[in-house]
Order: structure tokens, then sequence, then C-alpha cells
């Protein structure tokens, strides 16, 4: 691949990433993030699935990885509904 393709996929990478981030920013914020809205916890697991499948073909795995991590937990909100306190948003976000 030459550089300049890769600078503009790389930077395709970044808008998408910019986007998904300030999905996953604004779902977990506010007293609406709660186990009750399974459609939020789904919409935050897509967005940190992009990112991690972004980051993963560009070879960027710490981001790979931190993405993953963040899918995982949304996924364990999803399956183990609890209360979701000012204390755990802190720690997601």
């Amino acid at each position: 691949m030459l550089p300049e393709q890769l600078q503009r996929i790389i930077g395709y990478f970044l808008e998408e990433a910019a986007e998904h981030i300030q999905i996953i920013e604004q779902g977990l914020q506010g007293p609406e993030f709660t186990v009750q809205a399974p459609q939020r916890i789904h919409q935050l697991i897509r967005a940190s699935h992009s990112i991690k499948g972004g980051a993963a073909r560009l070879g960027f795995s710490s981001i790979q990885r931190i993405a993953h991590r963040l899918e995982d937990y949304l996924k364990l909100l999803r399956e183990c509904p609890i209360a979701v306190d000012l204390r755990l948003q802190s720690l997601l976000t």
C-alpha cells in the first residue's frame, strides 16, 4: 500500500472513531443511561465494536484492546443488568 493511501485510510478511521467515541460518551452520560434502555447499550456495543475492528485492521493494537474491553463490559451490562450509578458511569468514561 502506498503511503498516501495508508494516510487516507487512517484519516477515515480517525473520523469514524471520533464519531463512535462521541456516541459512546453521550450514551454513557446522563440519568437516561440505565439497563432499562437495551437499545442504548446495543448502540454503544456497536460503536465499540466498530472502533475495535478499524483499529485491528490498521494494526493499532492498543486502541483495539481498549475498545474490546469496553465492548466486553457493555455486553456484561446487557447480560447481567445492574443499577448504573454515577460511580459506574465514571469508570466507563
